[in-house]
Protein backbone atom coordinates (compact mmCIF):
# COMPACT_ATOMS: atom_id res chain seq x y z
CA UNK A 1 0.00 0.00 0.00
CA UNK A 2 1.22 3.24 -1.32
CA UNK A 3 0.22 6.63 0.05
CA UNK A 4 0.41 10.06 -1.08
CA UNK A 5 4.13 11.85 -1.56
CA UNK A 6 4.48 15.29 -1.70
CA UNK A 7 8.05 16.87 -2.21
CA UNK A 8 8.34 20.87 -0.84
CA UNK A 9 10.88 23.10 -1.90
CA UNK A 10 12.96 25.30 0.69
CA UNK A 11 10.56 28.11 0.62
CA UNK A 12 7.88 25.59 1.34
CA UNK A 13 5.91 25.65 -1.72
CA UNK A 14 4.81 22.28 -3.19
CA UNK A 15 7.22 20.90 -6.63
CA UNK A 16 6.25 17.68 -7.15
CA UNK A 17 3.26 15.16 -6.04
CA UNK A 18 3.03 11.50 -6.61
CA UNK A 19 -0.12 9.75 -6.29
CA UNK A 20 -0.32 6.21 -4.54
CA UNK A 21 -1.47 5.04 -7.92
CA UNK A 22 1.59 6.07 -9.80
CA UNK A 23 3.83 5.15 -7.16
CA UNK A 24 2.50 1.26 -6.98
CA UNK A 25 2.89 1.08 -10.57
CA UNK A 26 6.72 2.66 -10.56
CA UNK A 27 7.59 -0.10 -8.09
CA UNK A 28 6.01 -2.87 -9.88
CA UNK A 29 7.54 -1.95 -13.20
CA UNK A 30 11.03 -1.35 -11.09
CA UNK A 31 10.54 -5.23 -9.75
CA UNK A 32 9.53 -6.44 -13.26
CA UNK A 33 12.63 -5.04 -14.91
CA UNK A 34 15.17 -5.93 -11.90
CA UNK A 35 17.74 -8.23 -12.82
CA UNK A 36 17.82 -11.72 -11.30
CA UNK A 37 18.54 -11.29 -7.82
CA UNK A 38 18.52 -14.50 -4.98
CA UNK A 39 15.73 -16.38 -6.28
CA UNK A 40 14.43 -15.51 -9.41
CA UNK A 41 12.17 -18.20 -10.35
CA UNK A 42 11.91 -20.86 -12.85
CA UNK A 43 10.70 -18.51 -16.07
CA UNK A 44 14.26 -16.45 -15.07
CA UNK A 45 16.72 -18.72 -14.45
CA UNK A 46 19.71 -18.14 -17.22
CA UNK A 47 21.98 -20.40 -18.70
CA UNK A 48 25.52 -20.32 -17.96
CA UNK A 49 27.91 -20.77 -20.99
CA UNK A 50 29.99 -23.95 -21.95
CA UNK A 51 33.19 -21.39 -21.17
CA UNK A 52 31.77 -20.75 -17.94
CA UNK A 53 30.74 -24.31 -17.28
CA UNK A 54 34.51 -25.64 -17.99
CA UNK A 55 36.23 -23.12 -15.81
CA UNK A 56 33.20 -23.74 -12.65
CA UNK A 57 34.42 -27.79 -13.86
CA UNK A 58 37.92 -26.84 -13.27
CA UNK A 59 37.49 -25.78 -9.34
CA UNK A 60 35.38 -28.67 -8.52
CA UNK A 61 37.17 -31.86 -7.25
CA UNK A 62 36.12 -34.84 -9.59
CA UNK A 63 34.74 -36.22 -6.26
CA UNK A 64 32.22 -33.75 -5.87
CA UNK A 65 30.77 -33.41 -9.65
CA UNK A 66 30.47 -37.32 -10.56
Amino acid sequence: MFHEVRIFNAKGKLKQRFSAKELSRRYWKRISEQELGLNPGPSKARKISSEMRRKLDALIPEAISH
